[in-house]
């Protein structure tokens, strides 16, 4: 979210907030999970509302794009904003009991179980969104960024994305199942529309849409990072990014 005019009352307002509505859900995460040793179920519990709130008020950044607020591509931020929606209120909300449970365990390293859940999605999610809002915050705020900012703000989706969607896809796959199974959100033949929709085939629809999309997401990525750091070259203002 680039401002095309610094300083933006609004873009600081609203950055900060998200930033820290974030860092609440990560807050609790941490809380819940890993000190409190609760369960996936457990965390859900505790995030669920904040959760709620952080993800649905991303709606405003494509609103933002599309009258010009912020320089990002309309599609690419529509594209993003989209999916996590879709996973949270088309796949977790309505499936609560397999996605906030379940997990795909991928192994184990030195004794300890390796697997994408509930948990590994939050953490992904939150940390990328508290470097992100932090970001636009300071630069709204300040016109110009600290270079810890800049470098994470283009470094830590290398890794964070990758985490997000493997997760974001592990919640489709353990909520398809039940989906299949009650014909959720179905509208079968025949009906007063004349035509028929079926749920399960529009999740797998949309989770074959990550193949193109992921690539074209982290490829934008990397030519915004080598753009804004310049490959190890010397250190750019932040009021270039």
């Amino acid at each position: 979210l680039q401002s095309t005019d610094m300083g933006n009352p609004y873009l600081v307002l609203y950055n900060t907030v998200l930033c820290g509505a974030w860092g609440y859900v990560l807050y609790l995460t941490v809380q819940t999970y890993f000190l409190e040793k609760g369960s996936t179920r457990d965390v859900y519990k505790a995030v669920e509302l904040p959760l709620k709130a952080a993800q649905t008020a991303a709606i405003l950044e494509v609103v933002h794009s599309a009258v010009g607020l912020v320089r990002s591509p309309v599609f690419i931020t529509a594209m993003q904003v989209a999916s996590r929606l879709w996973v949270l209120w088309g796949i977790i909300v309505p499936v609560p009991g397999p996605t906030t449970s379940g997990a795909v365990v991928l192994g184990s390293v030195g004794g300890v179980t390796l697997q994408l859940n509930l948990v590994s999605l939050l953490v992904a999610w939150c940390l990328s969104e508290v470097v992100r809002y932090s970001f636009f915050a300071l630069k709204e705020l300040l016109g110009t960024v600290p270079y810890p900012s800049l470098w994470l703000r283009y470094s830590s989706f290398i890794l964070l994305y990758p985490i997000g969607v493997a997760s974001e896809l592990t919640m489709a796959y353990l909520a398809l199942p039940t989906i299949k199974k009650t014909g959720m959100w179905n509208l079968p033949m025949p009906n007063a529309f004349n035509w028929g929709f079926d749920y399960h085939w529009a999740c797998l629809l949309v989770c074959a849409t990550y193949l193109p999309g992921l690539p074209q997401l982290y490829g934008y990525m990397l030519t915004q990072r080598k753009k804004q750091l310049g490959g190890g070259a010397a250190k750019p203002k932040a009021k270039q990014a």
